[in-house]
């Protein structure tokens, strides 16, 4: 038998593989068929090309696959063509990816006039845009995120069945005529009339603190160069002396600021966009980082952030403006009251961010679950591992018991153990409020519900007082599984701990 029948396992659904399936094998006039599964995708493959359609399957992959493992074998393959068949059922194994920075191609789109996309803050492709934070169950798909509530139009449509198309079962595929829309509030909930975009910006300029609403949870923005209003967002904050982090339209825009490596660049021009910490440079930005010697700078990871530098630079078309530097410094730090969860709802952010943000940038899509933005250092190191990276498994050594495992009092986080990978949840922090235990339990429900698991066990800190140990009694009685202190479980777990510490440094 000529043919090969093909399993990838990885993050590959929700990521545009089987249309770059699709594509490759078309290209190589290859017949056979690709389709998902609760395993990852199949493919089978026939024709005289099929060496080459195997060295280069994992070497073209798009933007936001990972592949774990491919497998080959041999197979007899009918049919003529290629095609993509319909998904099966079963047992799911592969895991909803995390939230991707705003990808070239859309950036493109929305930066065109003649697009119908042009200046639309909710474009977005299977190369990029929200997975974790709007997903509330698997399997993966638009019923099950909460753009169910956007049907598509019948160009949209259009797009989401074609798999020569890039939005081809893009689950977040929209547009100005069936998705989500901005608008702006005043302090006092009423709305602020004229473009949202440009308002924020007016407003920006002005000195005002604006609540941006983006993948994970809203922002709390204010121009970085204006002293005084970096200092009412600090007392507004009850923030005295933690550093603020700074977005900037590109590294020419920041350089002057930061001194900015090519490790750090990579990681702020990645899918994961994340704070990057950076060592400061001659300039100083008064109250942004006061006493340290490190800077956390970010780009814009979303359309809605783009959006203002867009503005800022008088709404070009094209795309040549994102090389130019821009004057626009903008301080984007998570919006919460002092030692609470993220703000993530728009009521919400009218009664929570009562007193701190002037103005709020909302939208009707809601996030799902809250995600705070990761902080990494080159290499990359974690200092706070969440957007853009949850919920990514890292790979184990060995195989084990399913297990959740809740964390501590302060900087809490929960990672569940499932066969031979360990998926950390997002940041949740210190425990020492109703909020913040809500966020704990809110994480646990959903990191189950999206990994389809219940644990065998699970481990909890040696405190008999924390509340992530109260909840681990309550779930061990609820599920009638063994809750046990970490100590005692060392020669089930310590090998797997061992490898995320390791793997995340």
């Amino acid at each position: 038998m000529a043919g090969r029948q093909i399993r990838v396992r990885g993050l590959v659904q929700g990521v545009g593989f089987r249309p770059y399936v699709w594509r490759l094998a078309n290209e190589l006039g290859l017949r056979g068929w690709v389709r998902n599964d609760g395993a990852g995708v199949t493919i089978a493959v026939d024709g005289p090309k099929t060496p080459e359609f195997l060295n280069r399957l994992p070497n073209e992959a798009p933007r936001l696959a990972r592949i774990d493992n491919i497998e080959a074998v041999a197979a007899e393959v009918d049919g003529e063509g290629f095609a993509i068949f319909e998904s099966l059922a079963g047992d799911v194994s592969t895991a909803i990816g995390p939230d991707a920075a705003i990808c070239p191609d859309c950036i493109a789109d929305i930066c065109n006039p003649h697009n119908r996309r042009w200046r639309y803050a909710f474009t977005t492709c299977t190369h990029c845009g929200p997975r974790y934070t709007v997903s509330r169950r698997i399997p993966y798909d638009r019923a099950q995120t909460s753009l169910a509530a956007f049907p598509l139009c019948p160009a949209c449509q259009v797009e989401y069945t074609a798999p020569v198309d890039r939005r081809f079962h893009a689950e977040t595929t929209c547009c100005p005529e069936c998705g989500p829309q901005l608008s702006m509030f005043d302090a006092a909930g009423q709305n602020v009339a004229g473009d949202p975009i440009s308002e924020t910006l007016r407003l920006l300029n002005a000195g005002k603190i604006v609540a941006l609403k983006g993948l994970g949870g809203f922002h709390l923005a204010c121009d970085a160069h204006n002293a005084a209003a970096v200092a009412e967002l600090r007392q507004r904050k009850q923030r005295e002396e933690k550093p603020f982090a700074v977005m900037g339209l590109n590294i020419a825009s920041l350089a002057g600021y930061a001194r900015i490596g090519a490790a750090e660049e990579a990681l702020l021009k990645s899918a994961a966009a994340p704070i990057v910490l950076c060592p400061k440079s001659a300039a100083e930005l008064p109250g942004i980082a006061p006493g340290l010697a490190w800077l956390g700078v970010m780009l814009p990871a979303t359309p809605v952030h783009l959006l203002l530098w867009h503005e800022a630079a008088g709404r070009p078309a094209g795309v040549e403006w994102l090389n130019d530097k821009s004057g626009l410094l903008l301080v984007m730090t998570s919006a919460n009251p002092h030692g609470e969860p993220l703000v993530i709802g728009n009521d919400e952010a009218q009664q929570r961010l009562a007193g701190i943000a002037d103005a709020f940038l909302i939208h009707d899509r809601d996030i799902v679950v809250r995600c705070d933005d990761s902080v990494v250092r080159g290499g990359p190191a974690f200092i706070r591992r969440a957007r853009g990276y949850t919920p990514l498994p890292i790979q184990l050594a060995n195989d084990g018991p399913t297990v959740l495992a809740l964390g501590g009092y302060l900087k809490n986080t929960i990672c569940v153990l499932k066969g031979r990978k360990a998926f950390l949840s997002q940041h949740i922090g210190g425990l020492d409020n109703v909020a913040a235990i809500d966020f704990l339990e809110e994480t646990v429900a959903h990191l189950l519900t999206i990994l389809d698991v219940q644990p065998d066990l699970i481990a909890h800190d040696l405190h008999p007082d924390f509340p992530s140990t109260h909840l681990a009694q309550r779930l061990a009685a609820k599920w009638s599984i063994p809750a046990r202190r970490w100590l005692i479980i060392t020669r089930i777990l310590l090998r797997y701990v061992l490898k995320i510490a390791l793997t995340s440094r």
